[in-house]
């Protein structure tokens, strides 16, 4: 696994915000909205030839060469917000690719300055909220404090994060870059959830100083919240009808 450079952007201590797919879709949702407002310019990625598809195209006969230099993993940066933007397409799923991965971008990091890393992921609860709370975990005591004087509540007792949106962190730690990871309540896990996103989304944009328009987000939000309170007042009155029924025989 290698680095590979575009163009070094020049940047004086950088923010690096980090999200690969994962939990809720949080982290690689939260990555994409800011690419979408900030726009920002390629500069690095970490190709991944075994990656390209399992399969050769022909045309009349004749192979047809396809990309294969096209990487999973790329580095942005907006001069601007001075924030660099590390999005991936998947997660390995097994230890030393995830842990290679992670190294990758803290190198890259290291190399660029970065002074700290955010990540933004989810953390299941087993009921729906109404309104997903926002917990915090960081590098440092200072940082905590950071959080707190900043309305983040700071994640209570013993939790693992898995996959590499985690690992950065600890990283960080061992690279003497400081983390933070913020936790966005989800009880949906393996589907997109919009609201854990919106809550997310604007935590880490107030704690970065970087102003986001959130009205699509926030309209996505509601329109899934109506849908869902909906769904369940279905079930709910389907299971009264049946009830009702049964009574009656």
């Amino acid at each position: 696994m290698e680095l590979r450079f575009l163009n070094k952007p020049e940047m004086s201590k950088p923010r690096m915000l980090v999200g690969l797919p994962g939990m809720g879709m949080v982290a690689r949702t939260t990555i994409n909205y800011f690419m979408e407002f900030l726009e920002p310019e390629l500069f690095a990625d970490i190709p991944m030839p075994y990656l390209s598809p399992s399969i050769a195209f022909f045309e009349k006969g004749l192979v047809v060469p396809i990309d294969r230099e096209i990487s999973p993993f790329k580095f942005y940066y907006s001069q601007k917000e001075n924030i660099i933007l590390f999005s991936g397409d998947i997660q390995f799923g097994y230890v030393s690719k995830d842990n290679e991965l992670a190294l990758k971008i803290l190198e890259a990091a290291e190399l660029c300055g970065v002074d700290i890393i955010y990540t933004v992921i989810a953390t299941h609860v087993q009921k729906y909220v109404e309104e997903p709370e926002v917990f915090g975990v960081a590098t440092s005591p200072e940082l905590l404090r950071f959080l707190g004087s900043r309305g983040v509540k700071i994640a209570d007792g013993s939790l693992k994060i898995s996959g590499v949106n985690g690992l950065v962190i600890e990283y960080a730690l061992r690279k003497g870059i400081n983390g933070i990871a913020l936790l966005s309540e989800t009880a949906f896990p393996e589907a997109l959830d919009i609201k854990a996103c919106h809550a997310g989304i604007k935590k880490v944009s107030g704690l970065l100083g970087i102003d986001i328009d959130l009205s699509r987000i926030e309209t996505e939000a509601k329109r899934f919240d109506e849908g869902f309170k909906k769904y369940l007042k279905d079930i709910q009155e389907k299971k009264r009808k049946e009830e009702d029924l049964g009574y009656i025989g």
